[in-house]
């Protein structure tokens, strides 16, 4: 009887030295051991692969599980110094764009004092979306001089009181998919602004209530 080896769970019988002659009339074989014992581990490596390709029958939880295990770098990335300088460039490029006013400035156009800024600023919620980089001091992106754009910020600092400024600003400020490519502040109109806050929401990852 041929020797049998156990393998993924189960005794497979192996090709013996003997058996090894039946391929004589399509190959020349010199040492039938050896034919035999790599003729046996290829079967082996298929039958793995053959194994590991059959569908499981996981639960949807069990399935999802493993997806995402999947999809789990095995180390956790981190920024380069080059990757961390080239942001910085970009953010303080971004920065000083002319629609991003300086409290004095949007002050003057907003008919406010900047003491009324600065208290709008410091309010919880928040009133005003301002970005800071370092020490340089705050600026304020302009499309909160227009009323109902100033309403949909305003919407979305109460909604996501612990997401960062700068997300904020660029998660309104970029085009949406699901704004049919427009961004949150040019989409957004007198009657859409619940609508939009949520679109926003959704970007961010946050459910209903604030919860991430």
């Amino acid at each position: 009887m041929p020797a049998t080896t156990s393998f993924v769970g189960t005794d497979w019988p192996q090709v013996t030295p003997e058996e090894v002659h039946r391929f004589e009339k399509a190959a020349k074989i010199t040492d039938p051991a050896t034919f035999a014992a790599q003729l046996n581990a290829l079967i082996r490596e298929k039958i793995t692969q053959a194994k590991e390709a059959e569908p499981r029958s996981d639960t949807l939880p069990e399935a999802l599980v493993r997806k995402a295990q999947k999809l789990r770098a095995d180390t956790r990335w981190s920024p380069s110094p080059t990757d961390i300088q080239r942001g910085r460039r970009a953010q303080l490029q971004t920065f000083d764009e002319p629609q991003n006013l300086m409290v004095a400035e949007f002050a003057r156009l907003a008919h406010k004092s900047r003491q009324q800024i600065y208290k709008d600023l410091a309010a919880e919620p928040k009133r005003l979306l301002a970005l800071s980089v370092g020490s340089r001091k705050q600026r304020l992106p302009d499309w909160q001089l227009d009323p109902v754009r100033l309403h949909l910020t305003q919407a979305v600092l109460r909604g996501a009181p612990d997401v960062d400024a700068w997300t904020l600003f660029h998660t309104l400020s970029e085009p949406l998919e699901a704004l049919r490519g427009y961004a949150p502040v040019e989409a957004v109109t007198r009657t859409s602004v619940d609508q939009v806050a949520r679109v926003v929401f959704n970007t961010l990852g946050i459910h209903a209530g604030g919860q991430a």
